[in-house]
């Protein structure tokens, strides 16, 4: 195997491995007319160019044991789906549990619909005949009896997003039990999210991670940068550091989540659509009108500019937004209920937590949804969606992010 092929492996199996997303697994490309394929254990260091098994039609019946079973999966879940390019059996505790339940699990979260598909089913038997059964049909996950789950996706860092998306919804059914339970999607909406978000939302960001896993060094052509003052360069560096700190503390996944910065009582910087916040140049941040919702710059804004502005405009004390999509915080996010803070947080967060009824990201009745409800609070939940915060600035809406999060969690906990 080529150098480039060994380091995306090293790289997505460590993630898979540091995140506890594998503790004894498998992660495959596709290549050729086959499959490359390795198997991850938590106390691998590296792998090596000798770890790493080419498998088609020719070799397959060569194979021995777990890893030809796996091998047969994986080749089957990639080869089904002509837009697949990577695949992982992926077990962490919380998949492996539910897994043992035998079930489908709903949609209960707009990003598990958009990247996973409209439910997840539970193949039938651990083959690779009842999993491409349970796959199909806009999916992109299925369950493995008491064996966790297959995970499939255009690239290997589609297929990492997927598996953290899917651990996230699986601990949301479990640890929201004691509260209540998790409430599901509508079922069309879910579709609608999942095929727009293949069709169009994540379409730059596949392939500008498909060129980087390839080696590839090409550069689509963009309009003029809109950041052009110093003040301007500054504070589009400022979101491009948190975007990247939210990704490093888990309170977005993927291309999820925006930020927006007043520039002053017309004008604001948010993000641009779609795109990985490692990959995002500042220069890239969009400048948005937040009267008429315009913007300029050499990227689309974020389809949430609508929400952002609301907020932002709405007090003259709030100068920074941040929308993410956090472990815990999207558990209550699923739930669809309002949330007492806990008294430890409660001189950051106040009282009561609110959350927003159902609606599509991006339209117009989330954002009316949203400014009936959030009232004073400092944040709200988004159902099915996420969270909103609001800040004096960037530092203290990560200061309330955080506070948040770890609120979620001692309120699921308690």
């Amino acid at each position: 195997m080529n150098e480039l092929t060994l380091a995306n492996f090293n790289k997505y199996a460590k993630l898979l491995v540091e995140k506890k997303y594998i503790e004894s697994g498998f992660i495959a490309t596709r290549h050729e007319d086959g499959i490359i394929v390795a198997k991850v254990t938590s106390n691998l260091d590296a792998l090596k160019d000798e770890n790493l098994v080419f498998v088609n039609d020719k070799n397959v019946e060569s194979l021995e044991g777990n890893f030809r079973a796996a091998a047969v999966i994986l080749f089957c879940a990639i080869r089904q789906d002509k837009n697949a390019g990577a695949a992982a059996i992926v077990d962490s505790d919380k998949i492996l549990a539910f897994s043992s339940k035998r079930k489908t699990l709903k949609p209960i979260l707009d990003d598990m619909a958009q990247v996973c598909g409209i439910s997840i089913k539970c193949a039938a038997k651990n083959t690779a005949a009842e999993v491409v059964s349970a796959i199909q049909g806009q999916r992109n996950a299925c369950f493995l009896p008491d064996a966790g789950a297959v995970v499939t996706g255009r690239t290997l860092d589609e297929v990492f997003t997927a598996t953290l998306v899917l651990d996230k919804a699986c601990n949301a059914e479990i640890l929201a039990e004691a509260k209540g339970g998790t409430s599901a999607m509508n079922v069309c909406n879910a579709l609608l999210e999942h095929v727009v978000f293949k069709l169009k939302y994540s379409k730059k960001n596949q392939e500008q991670q498909k060129e980087a896993e390839a080696g590839e060094e090409k550069k689509a052509e963009e309009k003029p940068s809109a950041i052009v003052t110093d003040e301007e360069k500054k504070i589009a560096k400022d979101i491009k550091d948190a975007g990247v700190r939210m990704l490093d503390e888990n309170l977005v996944q993927g291309t999820w989540g925006n930020i927006a910065v007043k520039l002053d009582e017309k004008t604001m910087l948010a993000t641009p659509s779609a795109l990985d916040y490692i990959m995002l140049e500042p220069s890239q941040m969009a400048k948005v009108d937040m009267d008429t919702l315009e913007w300029t710059g050499s990227n689309k804004a974020t389809s949430e500019k609508g929400l952002h502005a609301l907020l932002l405009k709405g007090d003259a004390n709030v100068n920074a937004t941040i929308h993410s999509h956090p472990f815990y915080g999207c558990i209550l996010a699923a739930m669809g209920k309002s949330m007492p803070v806990p008294e430890a947080y409660r001189d950051v967060l106040g009282d009561e937590i609110p959350c927003a009824p159902a609606a599509l990201p991006g339209t117009k009745k989330l954002i009316k949804n949203v400014g009936a409800s959030i009232g004073s609070a400092p944040a709200c939940f988004l159902s099915h969606h996420g969270v909103i915060v609001r800040g004096k600035d960037l530092e203290d809406a990560f200061r309330i992010c955080r506070a948040l999060e770890d609120a979620c969690k001692a309120y699921l906990e308690g």
